[in-house]
């Protein structure tokens, strides 16, 4: 069923890169459910193994009406995705990443909830594996949505604790995408992209079902830390602060804004030790911590967090003195 406009009900985004021994087990979850009013745009960022090879002969096998294949050098996550964005005419938009699954009722779970188009934005469940994807049981589900009208933006307090803001259990109106981009060349595009998302709508639901199969493998971001991530993580942060700082009248923002900024900094801390071998802060990271922790102050935020950010250098001495005795 296509909307009253002749657009696709829902666009789903998927780049992938280097994504051969999985790519075909992700788009038969796909494509195996799949009708007319979804549309698949794929994203080729510059796969230098058989991933385009796949995507075609899996193209061929289905012979889906509305499938666009972008093909394209390498630029990363984050321009792909972009790209995507630029290519999706749905009216509702989410991402697959290319070694993922589906579950096996997501389209017809996600379907009716779109339809009514009571929603902007639906988040959902995942669970994750390794080699073995898990049993896909059906499962009832249920749909609620967040108390916008009796809490106002407290309601998010507990997905804002959390802090898991993977694109791919979510599904976007487009109307909220407008004019939105993700950071080009940065990782944790997601920790940069999603949580502002939830600000620009009171229309948000969570579907309380496993829809989504995330593969935990030893090749991702998670696993492979770089010293410019803690750079991106932070780019994360300051994108935060100054959210922050600019609607400070909302006095629901700053605990949100708190949460979201202690996740960012126990991320920091922990890509700090995996890089040097303890937490180092180098100068600019320190001015940073220290306006996280002005923010944070005040909040539900646990003292000690905030005494870390105010005062790096002390935690810094004491995780050197404890790597030091290790080694």
């Amino acid at each position: 069923m296509m909307t009253a406009n002749g657009a696709c009900l829902l666009s789903i985004i998927i780049p992938f890169y280097n994504n051969e021994s999985y790519l075909e087990a992700s788009l038969e979850s796909l494509f195996g459910q799949i009708e007319d009013d979804v549309e698949v745009v794929l994203i080729n960022d510059g796969s230098t193994d058989r991933s385009g090879e796949v995507v075609q002969h899996v193209i061929h096998r289905y012979s889906h009406p509305h499938v666009r294949l972008v093909s394209q050098e390498n630029g990363g996550i984050a321009h792909a995705r972009n790209v995507g964005l630029q290519h999706a005419t749905g009216q509702y938009i989410t991402f697959l990443d290319g070694d993922d699954l589906l579950s096996r009722d997501y389209l017809s779970t996600l379907r009716p909830i779109l339809l009514s188009n009571d929603y902007e934005l639906i988040d959902f469940n995942y669970q994750r594996f390794t080699d073995t994807p898990p049993t896909d049981l059906p499962s009832a589900s249920s749909c609620s949505a967040y108390a916008m009208q009796q809490q106002g933006l407290a309601c998010l307090m507990p997905l804002f604790t959390r802090s898991m803001w993977h694109l791919w259990n979510r599904v976007f109106h487009r109307s909220l995408l407008d004019g939105e981009i993700f950071e080009t060349g940065r990782r944790y595009e997601d920790v940069i992209f999603t949580p502002f998302i939830y600000f620009k709508t009171r229309k948000i639901a969570h579907l309380d079902r496993v829809l989504y199969f995330y593969r935990d493998n030893n090749q991702g971001i998670t696993r492979n830390i770089k010293e410019k991530d803690i750079a991106d993580m932070l780019f994360a942060m300051q994108k935060m602060l100054r959210f922050a700082a600019q609607n400070r009248q909302d006095k629901a923002m700053k605990p949100l804004a708190a949460r979201m900024v202690l996740n960012c900094f126990n991320e920091v801390k922990a890509m700090s030790r995996q890089v040097y071998g303890y937490y180092f802060y180098p100068e600019e990271v320190r001015a940073v911590l220290k306006e996280a922790a002005a923010l944070c102050s005040g909040t539900a935020i646990p003292q000690k967090k905030i005494w870390q950010m105010r005062y790096t250098h002390i935690d810094t001495l004491l995780s050197k003195i404890r790597w030091k005795l290790k080694s």
